[in-house]
């Protein structure tokens, strides 16, 4: 179970990386295209609209290249050093205050798709080389005091909205994995926590956890339960004869009899091989008797049906009172289950 949970882990981080890299080709392919025309209609043919178209042409075959082949690492951290060390920073050398948005989203960038061993130190190289350019972008004229009203406006817009836009898928998806993962890792944990109390053949709770249960019973002041000691009778015939899969149904079969006998009243468990152990709240003889009548019968109509034979059943009860030592509880139904099988087999002795 453990490498289960290990691959289940493995499964979803994978999924994860997969869907944040086709956000941040996506959101980078149409971020740089619209910037691409928006620079051309700005610059027309100049420095500003060749290198972003470069970006852009960059970008797009370094997408395509993830998409195809499903590594996304390397993939996402070359996209993100175009945008976070190059183009980014140009943007705001060149158009200064209304594109430091787009800064923000490197930063983001960076804590999201870096690996975790160099985020720091590209985070600190990033901040450096922002803050130099913020400085010499004092010094120099920007092509943002040179625009009109409208031109101001509309970057602007689209710097928010570009930017809005990626932030928010990309936390959208962050937390919408997480949730995921959430999920599937406490289904997970049931599942480990179901394996540790139950035996897997019958789906009945095992000994460990039919110890505990009792121990914890035994605790209470003044508590009072019966305990009935079960086994199948000449179990090793019927595997012999019939084979250890039918053996298995039939031990399965005894189990579903017990589980559904024994609801509201109790808990069953698979003490061992064909053994098994009900332990009844309530102190009340007969129905401690009912019950294994009932499942008697019901194995008895079970192999009738399959085998056109009668399984039978043998079983010892004892009654707990307080201050009996739970070791000694399970040594006197133990040897009244012998007595039963000494004495006929197919009954129950008390």
């Amino acid at each position: 179970m453990e490498e289960q949970e290990k691959k289940k882990r493995i499964e979803l981080e994978q999924d994860m990386s997969w869907k944040m890299y086709q956000i941040l080709t996506i959101t980078a392919c149409t971020a740089n295209l619209i910037g691409t025309i928006c620079n051309f209609c700005i610059h027309g043919t100049k420095l500003p609209t060749i290198l972003c178209g470069i970006c852009l042409l960059m970008i797009v075959t370094i997408g395509i290249i993830g998409w195809t082949t499903k590594k996304v690492q390397i993939p996402a951290v070359l996209i993100i050093l175009i945008l976070v060390w190059f183009e980014f920073p140009y943007l705001y050398y060149c158009y200064g205050d209304a594109s430091i948005v787009y800064l923000i989203l490197g930063v983001v960038g960076l804590a999201i798709f870096f690996p975790r061993n160099v985020v720091i130190i590209s985070f600190a190289v990033t901040l450096l080389e922002y803050l130099v350019i913020m400085l010499n972008s004092f010094e120099r004229p920007s092509v943002w005091r040179n625009m009109d009203e409208a031109g101001k406006i509309g970057t602007t817009i689209g710097s928010f909205v570009i930017v809005g836009v990626s932030v928010f898928a990309m936390i959208f998806e962050l937390l919408r994995s997480y949730e995921e993962q959430r999920k599937q890792l406490l289904s997970l944990s049931e599942d480990l926590n179901f394996a540790a109390n139950h035996d897997p053949l019958t789906r009945l709770y095992n000994r460990r956890y039919l110890v505990n249960q009792v121990n914890e019973w035994i605790c209470k002041p003044e508590k009072s339960f019966w305990i009935v000691l079960m086994d199948v009778d000449d179990f090793k015939a019927v595997n012999d004869t019939y084979g250890h899969g039918y053996g298995d149904d039939v031990l399965r079969e005894a189990g579903r009899l017990m589980l559904e006998e024994m609801m509201g009243k109790g808990i069953a468990a698979r003490f061992g091989g064909e053994e098994f152990m009900l332990v009844f709240e309530q102190d009340d003889r007969e129905q401690v008797l009912h019950s294994f009548r009932n499942i008697q019968e019901g194995l008895r109509r079970y192999s009738q049906n399959t085998r056109q034979m009668d399984i039978t059943i043998s079983g010892g009860m004892e009654r707990y009172e307080a201050d009996k030592q739970l070791d000694l509880l399970f040594t006197s139904v133990d040897r009244k289950l012998y007595t039963a099988k000494n004495n006929g087999k197919n009954r129950i002795v008390e």
